[in-house]
């Protein structure tokens, strides 16, 4: 393992968020990933957004080579294949993983969900089956799993544990300041801890 290397993964339901909340979201992403760089710690992305009839992908991007506003167009239907899209990076992820010599493999993948709703689109996959898929990667491989999500049920459904999920507010004028905040201090806190245990 490199131990000195994380691979983030994302799966991004953008479905429903409006054009209003656009700078929004990408003023708060801007500092979380510069509050990441911070950490010191050398850091990879992949990930994907989605809707219900397009996709954007990144794998392996270094964190400091990602962009994130091309990550925003979406198709207004509110339609969200989250178990779909999210079971399908993981797969991807894993099978690259396996793919290349153990030495470069990282030594903590931390991966987030963002979703809004439930998921009323997947075709491929159930909340049962992505929950069991869940569960081998933070047992058996120990990867991370934090959820920013406005439906508590997906937390419950996916089994992620309530400290690992944080509630994006609708109500709130600006719907990303305030959990990402939280999760730059939840990831942050994540990567400090695994570079610590490699000195």
């Amino acid at each position: 393992m490199n131990n000195e290397l994380t691979l983030h993964v994302h799966a991004f339901d953008c479905s429903a968020i409006p054009a209003e909340q656009h700078e929004n979201i990408i003023r708060a992403v801007k500092k979380y990933g510069v509050a990441l760089k911070e950490t010191g710690r050398k850091q990879l992305v992949s990930g994907i957004r989605f809707t219900r009839h397009e996709e954007a992908r990144v794998m392996n991007c270094p964190l400091e080579k990602f962009k994130v506003k091309s990550w925003l167009d979406n198709d207004g239907s509110g339609a969200c294949n989250m178990l779909d899209q999210t079971s399908r990076i993981m797969r991807e992820t894993g099978e690259h993983l396996a793919s290349i010599p153990e030495e470069e493999r990282p030594s903590q993948v931390i991966v987030t969900i963002i979703v809004f709703g439930r998921d009323n689109a997947s075709v491929h996959c159930t909340y049962e089956q992505l929950r069991n898929e869940i569960a081998l990667q933070r047992d058996v491989y120990k990867w991370k799993f934090f959820m920013l999500t406005d439906f508590t049920i997906n937390m419950e459904k996916l089994g992620i544990a309530e400290d690992d999920t944080i509630i994006i507010r609708k109500s709130e004028p600006d719907w990303f300041k305030r959990p990402y905040e939280e999760l730059t201090e939840k990831m942050t806190a994540e990567l400090l801890k695994a570079q610590n245990e490699q000195q």
